[in-house]
């Protein structure tokens, strides 16, 4: 089984700039138009601190975190924090957009690796055995139809949910992971993906998605107030898959 190397892959942020800076890849989003062989990638950066390179680097005025997200239709940054939020008169001057497309170039160094899949049951007694026969460090890959599009996002288990070994009659894993890369309507976001797997079939994939609302009317006295939400996008159809695997 070939996959993207999560683990020694990497990128590079402002790769001509006079600064640099290198983050791991948190997940690869592979997309291919239905009944098309070409499979198109994109990848996220790990989040980011707004810093000055200097000795003191957190006087930077723009007060946030954000990611990466270099593309096939172009490079992407999500930004969050408390000072891209509330009414508009208390933003201060030259406040960076939550969501923009960037020039910033990003070096993406990963090639395709051979690694282990892991099935369902083998995972399950792994975990219900505190790794009795060696701790393995759980990925997974999740293949979706969505939109006239095939997608395969490849990312870390951050955490897995399984029952206690007493509960003999139940039999799920439900894996989380985030943030991962999102696409919809060729709009990329960032969220927190999980899958919902019992008996070793896909019962529910779920995407929590961060978005930000504007609240208010524009022509009143105060101006709108924009904030940051969290919704839910939920995947159907009985071509959900999701494979563990470890490298």
């Amino acid at each position: 089984m070939l996959v993207p190397d999560l683990q020694d892959g990497y990128i590079i942020l402002n790769d001509d700039g006079s600064n640099r800076w290198w983050t791991g890849i948190q997940c690869v989003l592979a997309r291919r138009t239905h009944g098309d062989g070409d499979e198109q990638r994109a990848y996220l950066s790990h989040e980011c601190r707004a810093e000055s390179v200097t000795e003191d680097p957190f006087s930077h005025t723009g007060d946030y975190e954000y990611v990466g997200i270099t593309t096939w239709s172009g490079n992407y940054a999500i930004r969050s924090g408390h000072k891209l939020l509330g009414s508009d008169p208390s933003k201060p001057d030259g406040a960076a957009p939550s969501y923009e497309t960037i020039d910033m170039p990003m070096r993406v160094s990963t090639a395709d690796r051979d690694v282990r899949p892991a099935p369902f049951d083998e995972v399950l007694q792994m975990l219900r055995s505190d790794f009795e026969g060696g701790y393995r460090t759980m990925h997974m890959a999740i293949t979706y139809r969505q939109q006239n599009h095939d997608y395969t996002l490849y990312v870390p288990c951050r955490y897995i949910n399984f029952p206690h070994p007493n509960e003999t009659t139940k039999n799920y894993l439900q894996p989380i992971s985030g943030y991962v890369v999102y696409e919809r309507d060729e709009r990329f976001f960032i969220a927190y993906v999980v899958c919902h797997i019992a008996d070793g079939l896909v019962k529910s994939l779920q995407f929590k998605l961060r978005e930000r609302v504007t609240l208010g009317d524009s022509s009143g006295e105060n101006a709108p107030a924009t904030h940051e939400f969290c919704r839910t996008e939920r995947i159907g159809g009985d071509d959900v898959e999701c494979t563990f695997f470890s490298y």
